[in-house]
């Protein structure tokens, strides 16, 4: 009898279920992991456009006159862009350390900042749906109850 084979029956399904549970796990994993890579790579090249299109619109409204106004818009501009190149060089495990590291350093500034993005998701989702949309929740009230922000 080979080493490690067992005679019942049982076991043996055990075995195999756990290994094919197994494979599967790692196969979802890497499957997310490449889908996260994309979103990463995606997101790192929006934002990096945003911040050439707003540095651009800066500077078209200011004139040359370097207002307060132009030079906060070029300040946000140079933060997308540098946040944009961290998205684009570093792997998702680098990025999930900096942010628990960012999370233990600065609480209270993360908590924010989690408020802040869940904020702007639900803008984006909303701003999403077409306009003459009207989901199953919505279709059932009487009256319009959403409050424009």
């Amino acid at each position: 009898m080979a080493a490690g084979m067992s005679t019942d029956p049982l076991q043996n399904a055990t075995q195999a279920a756990k290994e094919q549970a197994g494979a599967a796990w790692n196969n979802t994993k890497e499957t997310a992991r490449t889908v996260l890579g994309e979103q990463q790579r995606a997101a790192a090249g929006g934002l990096g456009d945003f911040a050439s299109v707003l540095r651009k619109a800066a500077r078209e409204m200011d004139g040359g006159r370097q207002s307060s106004a132009c030079r906060l818009a070029e300040s946000a501009a140079d933060g997308l862009e540098q946040f944009s190149g961290t998205l684009r060089n570093k792997d998702l495990n680098g990025l999930m350390h900096d942010v628990e590291s960012f999370a233990r350093r600065q609480p209270v500034a993360f908590f924010g900042a989690a408020i802040a993005a869940g904020f702007l998701a639900v803008r984006f989702l909303k701003s999403s749906n077409e306009p003459g949309q009207r989901t199953a929740e919505t279709s059932t009230r009487p009256y319009d109850t959403d409050i424009p922000f």
